[in-house]
């Protein structure tokens, strides 16, 4: 199958240390192409498009009649006018553009995926064009996200970028969610007009790290001072705050202990400032960003990994994953079963979102049983070995595609969203 994958805002999978969207979508790339599948990237690095075939050679896109001539002047005059007089925005130029790009990438291709992102529509025109399937790929609720970053649209623009974006997801055949609680939040935003499915992400660790590197399945003394671990970003609802509040707490009622965290991007300075508020320097730790070379080790060598989301929809994010394959018992936020992938008592401790004490009281209970982080982590990582690899994730997601290409009428330049696709 001949595969276009779309990347119309920012994620810049080209230059090392990769985020987290880039760690994804190289991820997905590899394992799809490793299963024999042809796949091709479209990526919008800094508004300029390249195309790749590897993820190690790009190649510069444009689209000569977009980009110069009458219709950029038009461009530079409406934006103009968008700009003096503060009228509303609806990335039509952009996703014009982007179609464009599309359009002369995938000639010939049997789908067009594509990473969803806020009033970005690029995708569905190029489906259009090319009379493809379009299937969206959604890890998380993009509204949400300008929210919780104080940054969402307000009035008029918050209307017409949700009509964009409604009008782009309606284009789909199929949404492919990376969560349950994305899931849910996704229907409750778009409603039930395109079929969804979950396909959980996966992680490279697995390959990584070996059993007998990981503490939980060496046979060493349990430390006097357990690690606990925190791999992923700073942004209030990833709950560092009520990290190091708790943990402070925990101090406080003599628990034995010490923490690592490992990332960075906005709101880093912040939790080092709360650390030091804390009294917590000499027990605390920041890495900054590793790759995940880098931070593998790390991980295989802590005794428990956390995952404090708070006021966030979905609780089960790429590091849960990445702990379970370094074999770490996890202490996670989650409520309404969720997170599905974690098994309260078996591979996890679940504690309600936000909530300070009972923080606290899963790192004093797993600090103080050794037995128990040991057994955890071990069905945590053999879990993750038939359960969270890309290369699992990518079997799913080859064969939606393939049922999606079957099921598309071949005679119809439009799409059909009631196509239905099952998922085993």
């Amino acid at each position: 199958m001949k595969i276009g994958y779309l990347l119309q805002q920012h994620v810049d999978i080209r230059t090392p240390p990769f985020n987290g969207p880039a760690n994804h979508v190289r991820d997905v790339v590899t394992q799809l192409q490793a299963l024999g599948h042809d796949v091709r990237v479209l990526v919008n690095i800094n508004g300029r498009y390249f195309r790749t075939d590897d993820l190690y050679s790009f190649q510069p896109v444009t689209v000569p009649w977009l980009d110069k001539g009458p219709l950029r002047w038009l461009e530079k005059a409406v934006r103009r006018t968008q700009y003096e007089l503060k009228l509303p925005y609806a990335a039509l130029f952009e996703s014009i553009r982007f179609g464009a790009a599309s359009r002369r990438t995938f000639q010939g291709f049997d789908l067009l995926f594509e990473r969803m992102s806020w009033a970005s529509y690029g995708g569905a025109l190029a489906a259009r064009w090319l009379h493809v399937p379009l299937v969206l790929e959604n890890n998380g609720d993009p509204l949400a996200d300008l929210e919780a970053k104080g940054i969402a649209p307000q009035g008029l623009q918050r209307k017409l970028s949700l009509a964009v974006t409604r009008w782009g997801v309606r284009q789909a055949a199929h949404v492919v969610v990376s969560g349950d609680g994305w899931r849910r939040a996704f229907i409750r935003r778009w409603g039930t007009a395109v079929p969804t499915t979950t396909i959980e992400n996966g992680t490279v660790l697995v390959g990584m790290l070996a059993r007998q590197q990981l503490r939980a399945f060496r046979d060493e003394p349990a430390r006097v001072e357990p690690v606990l671990v925190y791999l992923g970003g700073f942004y209030p609802w990833q709950g560092v705050p009520v990290l190091l509040r708790a943990f402070a707490r925990a101090r406080e009622q003599g628990v034995r202990a010490r923490l690592l965290l490992i990332g960075a991007g906005d709101g880093l300075a912040e939790a080092q400032r709360l650390a030091a508020e804390l009294a917590l320097e000499e027990v605390v730790s920041f890495t900054g960003r590793l790759m995940p070379a880098a931070y593998a080790p790390l991980l295989a060598d802590a005794d428990v990994g956390l995952a404090p989301y708070c006021g966030w929809p979905e609780f089960s994010g790429l590091k849960t994953f990445d702990y379970k394959a370094a074999g770490l018992p996890t202490i996670s936020s989650g409520e309404e079963g969720m997170p599905a992938t974690l098994a309260h008592g078996r591979t996890a401790l679940i504690v309600p979102p936000c909530d300070e004490a009972a923080l606290t009281a899963a790192m004093a209970h797993l600090a103080a049983n050794a037995g128990l982080r040991r057994q955890m982590g071990q069905a945590a990582r053999l879990e993750a070995e038939t359960e969270h690899t890309w290369a699992h994730t990518a079997q799913r997601l080859a064969h939606l595609f393939q049922q999606t290409v079957a099921a598309w009428p071949q005679t119809d330049t439009a799409p059909n969203p009631t196509v239905g696709v099952t998922i085993k």
